[in-house]
């Protein structure tokens, strides 16, 4: 389920008189988008991943309106694979990594949607690779999981109240409350991710889209 941004505005808004509730929507939208980013607090696991002979790079899928986040674990017919850099890779199986075909033994990402195995499958394997991964608000989306709403309301209020304030020439601009603000969403996002790490992301993995808690 999903909290239409609209549903913080009651309390956005007395921090910022005479905030157009458009206005006052981006700084919504971009304050969870930094908290789901920074918190990894929403996650999924990734769809079981066919990999194909030949084909070394998958894209990862998640729900309209979002964009994944971080890979938080990524198994090859349940071994664990590790994640590379492209320098790692080179180092490993010289600068041609990617014409190389094998078991898939590492990963790399060279954008945030994609996956790229070394070696390259060289047999077709159903539902080889499994994992899990965070999840965020796209720029256009125009809801968030109400697990934010309910569980972080506070959170993405201050998070949108300093963005706001820090806006130039408005009724609202407070440059120091601004920068006070801003200290006190850092601190959330911080205690935030401290219990995502603690606990969420050794849970064991569920089918995408399930609560965590």
């Amino acid at each position: 389920m999903s909290t239409k941004y609209d549903a913080f505005l009651p309390h956005v808004l007395p921090h910022v008189p005479n905030c157009f509730e458009e206005q006052a929507i981006v700084a919504i939208r971009n304050a969870c988008i930094d908290f789901c980013r920074d918190t990894l607090v929403l996650q999924q696991d990734i769809d079981p991943i066919t990999m194909v002979a030949g084909i070394g790079t998958y894209e990862l899928e998640v729900t309209r309106g979002y964009v994944p986040g971080q890979v938080l674990g990524l198994y090859y017919l349940a071994r664990k694979l590790e994640r590379k850099s492209q320098l790692e890779l080179e180092r490993l199986y010289t600068r041609n990594w990617q014409s190389i075909d094998g078991t898939p033994q590492v990963y790399t990402q060279f954008n945030f949607t994609e996956i790229t195995f070394a070696p390259k499958p060289n047999e077709t394997v159903r539902n080889a690779v499994t994992g899990r991964m965070s999840y965020l608000p796209s720029r256009s989306s125009t809801e968030i999981d109400d697990l934010i709403f309910e569980r972080y309301l506070d959170e993405i209020v201050v998070g949108a109240v300093a963005r706001l304030m820090a806006t130039p020439n408005q009724p609202y601009t407070d440059a120091e409350g601004s920068n006070n603000y801003a200290r006190i969403f850092s601190s959330k996002v911080a205690q935030a991710r401290a219990f995502v790490q603690g606990g969420m992301n050794h849970a064991p993995m569920r089918v995408r889209f399930q609560r965590i808690w």
